[in-house]
């Protein structure tokens, strides 16, 4: 085992050159920019980072390449280098320090791409001093931009290509010599000053990329000593069970994957089959925590000795003897045709899912009686956020409920008394229609319920819904002074494709409904109200319409709510019939 410094420039050419890799049982990156920013602070004084772990072997792994841009939403396949994955071929994995190295490739090499697919360069601010900046704890700032930035602003990639042959004194003084005109300085001593600076904060970058003194790895030789890939598994285990977590199933595949290649895969397979394609976004740890919890073994997934050792190998053995897929298979039916969920936009938390795989698991088959109450717990799981908080913990308690065998169906009563002695909020109540976080749950129900189908169940991804205001927002602003509380009322939201959307613009809906209605369309199912949907030129443009309309929708919208989430009838309250409403009518 080797200990020894490395200058980051060097290995910065090495990712480039794919001799410093990554093993597929790496997960991806997930520094967020705070964390890249608070790295580059500790660098800049001297503050000592974590030694790296690198494993050098001729064994047959598959090899992953360190992305030149980080981009968080790449597909990881595209990175595997099958030349360097090949048996004796030599190459050296980074098994501990992924996340620092990719984000000091990106810092000084490369760039990051933002979410709406950006790309953001690194500069830094190179007057900067030994004062903590405003409202943080850092003394030394980043700006990702899409642009260049104007001094004193310094572009980082510059010390890795245009002024990679400089030594650090003639980049300050070309530096400094641009900044005069740029900054005036008052005196001639405040000029001294940001001189020094500049020349100190160069000095330093430099040093950081080309000086052995700043990083330090430990290399585990495997192709000069043995070091097997078992061993490496429990090393690479052990070092990433601590600081940035390693996801369930990454410590599941590195403990396991060579007593059962196929786990991997089957995860793989039953993501995809509950994904419905790519609709919705359960990731890899699901199977993992929906198993564990119905063999009796908890849903803490990211315990790393339910699958190392004496313990590993019996669950390896039991999950392998019986992975479950009738239940997986029935849970995947019961989103689709009975939750008709096509969305990830109206799932608020997958945790709440592994109580159903765990009540199927036990229960296979349920009748439509149960399959009513597994779906008003779905929704006030997913309205009321019952496994935000405490998620495993509180998944472990409800598997005393529903992980048994249920003679009488789902238990759905003993699952809402458990929360309501928890102090959750177990029924709808007003409130919940005017959360704007909520609406487009409560939106999905109530269209569920009145076509029968999701409204995101659409054939192309460009025309996945909007919500639209059925009276336009803009006019009942301008033309009826109507308050946001009144214009986003959920009594005056619908779902619309957005195709359609966009052709609406800002139609009155007197107009837009009647058009629809010749067009033979179901307006029903948007309005709601019968009386509406039969004439929609009883859509006046007047604040007693509108009120009268957006209150008595509002009715309904709670109505159905109640019968399928609260599964009770719902009371309606006397509301007046307006003037206008009452004309039209007669």
């Amino acid at each position: 085992m080797a200990y020894k410094p490395k200058s980051l420039f060097r290995m910065l050419e090495d990712i480039e050159r794919h001799e410093l890799l990554l093993p597929h049982i790496q997960r991806s990156f997930v520094w967020d920019e705070e964390q890249m920013i608070r790295l580059f602070d500790s660098l800049m004084r001297n503050y000592p980072v974590q030694t790296l772990l690198f494993w050098r072997t001729k064994e047959s792994i598959k090899a992953r390449g360190f992305m030149q841009t980080i981009d968080r939403d790449i597909e990881l396949s595209t990175l595997y280098d099958s030349a360097k994955s090949a048996a004796d071929v030599e190459k050296t994995f980074v098994l501990d320090g992924q996340q620092r190295l990719q984000t000091l490739y990106a810092l000084f090499r490369g760039a990051i791409i933002d979410p709406q697919h950006n790309v953001l360069e690194v500069w830094f601010d190179v007057t900067q001093d030994n004062r903590e900046l405003a409202g943080t704890d850092l003394l030394y700032q980043l700006k990702f931009s899409t642009s260049p930035r104007e001094l004193p602003f310094y572009r980082l990639r510059n010390l890795t290509e245009r002024d990679a042959q400089k030594d650090a004194a003639t980049i300050a003084y070309d530096l400094n010599d641009a900044l005069g005109p740029v900054l005036n300085e008052a005196t001639s001593d405040e000029r001294r000053i940001r001189e020094r600076q500049v020349h100190t904060n160069l000095s330093q970058l430099r040093t950081l990329l080309r000086e052995e003194n700043h990083f330090w790895v430990e290399e585990l030789d495997g192709v000069a000593n043995k070091f097997e890939y078992r061993k490496i598994l429990d090393i690479f285990v052990r070092v990433n069970s601590g600081g940035t977590k390693l996801t369930a199933s990454d410590l599941m595949f590195a403990a396991m994957k060579e007593g059962w290649e196929d786990i991997e895969e089957n995860t793989e397979q039953t993501v995809d089959l509950l994904n419905l394609g790519d609709r919705l976004k359960f990731e890899a740890n699901f199977p993992l925590k929906c198993l564990l919890v119905a063999h009796g073994d908890g849903a803490e997934v990211n315990d790393v000795s339910k699958f190392v050792g004496a313990r590993g190998e019996k669950l390896l053995k039991r999950l392998e003897a019986d992975w479950a897929e009738a239940a997986f298979q029935e849970l995947r039916d019961f989103i689709e045709h009975d939750l008709k969920l096509f969305s990830d936009r109206v799932v608020r938390t997958y945790n709440a899912f592994v109580p159903l795989f765990d009540y199927l698991y036990h229960n296979p088959k349920p009748n439509e009686g149960s399959r009513a109450r597994m779906r008003a717990y779905y929704h006030k799981a997913n309205l009321f956020n019952w496994f935000g908080a405490s998620g495993d913990t509180t998944i472990n308690a409800v598997h005393q409920v529903v992980g048994v065998v249920c003679p009488n169906g789902f238990p759905l009563s003993d699952v809402v008394e458990y929360f309501k002695r928890r102090s959750y909020q177990t029924e709808l109540s007003d409130s919940n229609l005017s959360d704007n976080r909520l609406r487009a749950i409560l939106l999905s129900i109530v269209y569920v319920d009145q076509s029968g189908t999701s409204p995101f169940n659409v054939r192309f991804k460009g025309n996945e819904p909007h919500i639209d205001h059925i009276y336009p927002q803009s006019m009942l602003r301008s033309r009826l002074l109507q308050g946001s509380a009144q214009i986003n009322d959920i009594g005056n939201l619908r779902y619309v494709g957005a195709t359609d959307n966009i052709r609406k613009r800002a139609e009155l809906p007197s107009t837009y409904f009647a058009r629809l209605k010749h067009d033979s369309v179901d307006i029903a199912r948007h309005l709601l109200i019968d009386w509406f949907a039969e004439d929609p030129q009883r859509l006046l443009f007047d604040e007693p319409t509108f009120t009268a309309f957006r209150e008595r929708r509002q009715v309904e919208i709670r109505k159905i709510l109640a019968r399928v989430v609260d599964m009770q009838e719902y009371i309606e309250p006397t509301l007046p019939v307006p003037e206008s409403s009452a004309s039209a009518s007669a």
